[in-house]
């Protein structure tokens, strides 16, 4: 390995010394330079007076541009004849005359200039020489001491990733790799040492942060490691440490390490959030409680990531805080901080220790919540204050007004302002005697003397105040534990009013129950009677005395047991006024007497623990009411006889229907012989006679089983499109009959449904039939069904007559008719069944029609049938 110093190769430092030398050189050629520039000048002044004469000569005739001839010397010369020629010098004398001039000054000084530079140049060369050796003794006494010293130095220049090194360790060198590899600190330390090491080099190389570090190597040996920054270089020095030193480090790094961990524990121990700071800012420790408020994963990571607890603003509220000059080395501040994503409020003390600060935060939410809340107390309470519509006046101990509240102000009439100014309480009665807002007194000064004297009290004091505006004023005066006065002044006029009222009202009361016919009795809530009127003493023949003496339930009860003896009555009536339930309920039945007279009681509780007993004589109201159920039991008894009797006589009907429409289908199909015309129309009618009986005789019977809720429905499946088919066929003669148009629509989105098929069928007959019955000849009839979400909808409808408004309301009703035009009057059951089956599927019918306009029923069947019964329906209405 070359030879180095501290500086660089020797090499390198005199090839930047001789480099001075073109420069030196460079001086004097530039002087050589200026003496032909100097020759040149004179040259062209030369030249300039050359032109000046000859602008003289053009002036006097002589041609510019032809040179005059030289005359020729004469051999004899003489003063008279030099003077001529010098005046006649001709241009080309001039030019070789100034040529000469300036050889010779070139000449002349190009020589000095010569001369005085190479003095010059040998005098810096002489020095540089000098410089040279200096430079080069100093280095050498560099690298010496730099060798003397077994340090070894490590540099990096500026971001360059191989290093040079500088230096060696001496005798201890053969223990520690050579050349770059030492820089493998995980091969030669001890690996928590290695990894202190290289963290704390990348924060050197990253952040120019200084360290100094004792580690052990894998061979227990002590190297000491030292880093800092020098401009744009990292510098990185290795001492060993042996002998004496070797063990003072040793022991010291033992106890401080001791030391140190005691003081860790202990810290991060502590609940509040700690850090520490190095010189230039950035954290080098932190705790437990710190690493859990940033949310960091460790302590290490924390330090890596240099995550903050305070944010930017409350860092710079210490920094500047520690930057303004007051040398202070303790600063306090109540930061917000976001802490495990909550805001909380922390007292922040940021303390400057050697070499950095040292901060400590401690939490102070609760002190901040609590100082905010009784803020937001004190401001509550003025402003409750405020709204209150009673008169509030504190006054201190020297008798001035400290407090008052708007209610205050405009009950006595006085001016904020004045308020404001705290004026003493004499001050303030004076102003309210101009307001005539005191009693009248005759003696004032007396009075008011009378009034102060609250403040030697130690007890509350009240006061009634009468003023001349008719007010009343009660006014309570409250001696303050520090020795001031707090004055309430409640306005009772209309309390006294109400009271005045209130005995108005209970005389009224009393009057009124006086004179009732019920008997009332008002028992307070520890039994005894409050409240009694004749008609309860007439009811139960109490005595007058007796009631007079407030007697307990009990003995009330007793006496009225004399003339009914119903105990379950009394127990559950006795219970109501005096039970310790803690919801109070009303109690009411009714009393039989011994003497056949009947009585409905009621116990009510009254809002103030109280409780009314009203009795009643209904002696009449239930013999009339035992009569109508015995009459209407009777005709329960008479309904059920008849619906036993038409379902008796329908099944009965139906044997010999059967008979004759068998009968007559073998006359009408001529299976005994053939029939004339006469015989067959005859035929023809009984036919259609049997069929309207038959199916009258059905309606009966299904009414019949409707009524007695034995009527039960067959669901299943029905296809809407199918049921208005086979509906419409049964129907296909009449509307031949009278030529009907018959239009059925269906949405495209029909399904089916689930209901009793027989039934739908039956329901669209009858409507389809009534709508015939009721059209005109060559009419039409529509019929639509539709699919709702829940639903499916029939509408039925016709263009005949329709219904008068009046008969609209008992269409439905049973044995309802009226006649057709043309036809003639039926039994009024067909609605009626419809509107049974219909709401048996738990679906709804309804009718519009107007007289001339023609009919619309519709009828609505639930998707899933919910089951009903007619008799229910009717409860229900």
């Amino acid at each position: 390995m070359p030879k180095n110093g501290l500086f660089g190769d020797k090499s390198k430092i005199t090839s930047l010394i001789s480099a001075k030398t073109p420069v030196i050189r460079a001086g004097w050629s530039q002087n050589l330079l200026r003496i032909p520039l100097l020759g040149m000048i004179l040259f062209v002044l030369t030249n300039l007076i050359a032109a000046a004469q000859d602008a003289d000569l053009s002036e006097v005739g002589e041609p510019a541009h032809s040179l005059p001839a030289v005359p020729a010397l004469p051999t004899n010369s003489n003063p008279d004849l030099i003077r001529p020629f010098a005046e006649d010098a001709t241009r080309a004398e001039m030019l070789v005359f100034a040529l000469f001039s300036a050889i010779v000054l070139f000449a002349i000084f190009a020589g000095a200039a010569f001369i005085r530079e190479r003095r010059k140049n040998r005098e810096h060369l002489l020095a540089a020489h000098e410089a040279i050796q200096t430079m080069q003794m100093r280095l050498d006494q560099s690298e010496s001491l730099l060798n003397a010293s077994d340090h070894l130095m490590i540099i990096w220049y500026s971001a360059t990733n191989q290093p040079e090194m500088r230096g060696n360790l001496g005798g201890n060198a053969h223990l520690l790799p050579q050349g770059t590899a030492i820089l493998a600190f995980g091969q030669w330390l001890q690996a928590e040492c290695a990894q202190d090491v290289e963290f704390a080099i990348e924060q050197l190389r990253g952040t120019g942060q200084r360290f100094l570090l004792t580690v052990e190597t894998l061979d227990n040996a002590l190297v000491e490691i030292r880093g800092r920054a020098s401009g744009s270089r990292a510098i990185v020095q290795l001492r060993m440490l042996d002998g004496a030193e070797h063990d003072r480090a040793r022991h010291e790094a033992a106890r401080q390490a001791s030391e140190l961990s005691r003081l860790k524990h202990l810290l991060d121990a502590v609940p509040m959030p700690i850090w520490s700071r190095d010189e230039e800012g950035h954290l080098s420790w932190v705790n437990h409680a710190y690493v859990a408020a940033v949310e960091a994963d460790s302590a290490t990571a924390a330090l890596r990531d240099q995550m903050e607890l305070l944010d930017q603003r409350g860092r710079n509220a210490v920094e500047n805080a520690h930057g303004d000059g007051s040398n202070v080395e303790a600063i306090t501040h109540r930061l917000p901080v976001i802490v495990a994503g909550k805001r909380q409020f922390y007292e922040v003390i940021d303390i400057t220790a050697h070499m950095g600060t040292v901060g400590i935060a401690t939490d102070v939410s609760a002190i901040e919540a609590a100082e905010k809340a009784l803020e937001r107390t004190q401001a509550f309470h003025t402003s409750t204050m405020d709204q209150l519509t009673t008169p509030v006046a504190i006054f201190d101990s020297g008798q001035k007004l400290h407090y008052y509240n708007a209610a205050y102000s405009q009950q006595f009439k006085l001016d904020p302002v004045f308020l404001d100014s705290h004026p003493s309480e004499s001050a303030v009665l004076d102003r309210m005697r101009a307001n005539r807002s005191l009693p009248e007194q005759a003696d004032f000064h007396g009075w008011k003397t009378g009034f102060l004297a609250s403040y030697r009290n130690v007890d509350p004091s009240e006061h009634w105040w009468h003023l001349p505006d008719g007010q009343s004023l009660r006014v309570v005066a409250t001696p303050n534990p520090d020795g001031g006065m707090s004055y309430l002044f409640d306005n009772v006029t209309e309390q006294l009013e109400l009271e005045k009222r209130y005995n108005s009202l209970i005389r009224i009361q009393q009057e009124t129950l006086d004179h009732l016919n019920d008997g009332v009795v008002v028992f307070g809530s520890g039994g005894r009677l409050r409240v009694s009127n004749p008609a309860f003493a007439k009811v139960w023949d109490f005595p007058t005395d007796r009631l007079e003496d407030a007697p307990h339930i009990a003995a009330v009860l007793e006496w009225c047991r004399r003339k009914c003896n119903d105990e379950a009555a009394w127990a559950e009536l006795k219970r109501s006024i005096v039970g310790l339930e803690d919801k109070r309920m009303s109690v009411q039945g009714q009393l039989e007497c011994n003497d056949g007279t009947f009585l409905d009681y009621a116990s009510i509780p009254l809002p103030d623990g109280a409780t009314m007993v009203t009795f009643i004589d209904v002696t009449d109201t239930v013999t009339a009411e035992r009569n109508l159920q015995e009459r209407n039991e009777a005709l329960l008894a008479a309904d059920q006889l008849k619906n036993t009797f038409v379902q008796h006589v329908s099944y009965e009907l139906r044997s010999p229907l059967n008979s004759i429409n068998g009968f007559t289908e073998l006359l009408k199909e001529e299976a005994f012989g053939t029939l004339n015309d006469k015989q067959k129309e005859y035929v023809d009618h009984i036919m259609t006679s049997s069929s309207s009986l038959f199916a009258i005789v059905n309606d009966i019977l299904d009414l019949a089983t409707i009524d007695a809720g034995i009527m039960q429905l067959e669901l299943e499946q029905i296809d809407p499109v199918e049921s208005i088919r086979a509906a419409a066929e049964g129907l296909q003669d009449r509307l031949a009959e009278k030529d009907i148009r018959l239009d059925i629509s269906v949405a495209e989105n029909m399904g089916e449904f689930v209901g009793d098929e027989k039934r739908v069928r039956q329901v669209l007959f009858n409507l389809i039939s009534n709508a015939i019955a009721f059209s005109e000849k060559r009419g039409e009839i529509s019929v639509h069904a539709d699919r709702l979400s829940d639903a499916i909808t029939f509408v039925i409808r016709d263009h005949g007559c329709g219904i008068p408004s009046d008969y609209q309301e008992t269409v439905f009703d049973r044995f309802e008719s009226r006649n057709a035009t043309g036809n003639r009057r039926g039994v009024g059951l067909g609605l009626s069944i419809v509107k049974s089956f219909v709401e048996l599927h738990g679906g709804v019918i309804d009718i519009d029609s107007r007289e001339g306009g023609g009919t619309m029923v519709t009828c609505r069947f639930p998707l899933e049938p919910q089951l009903t019964t007619v008799s229910e329906t009717e409860a229900a209405e």
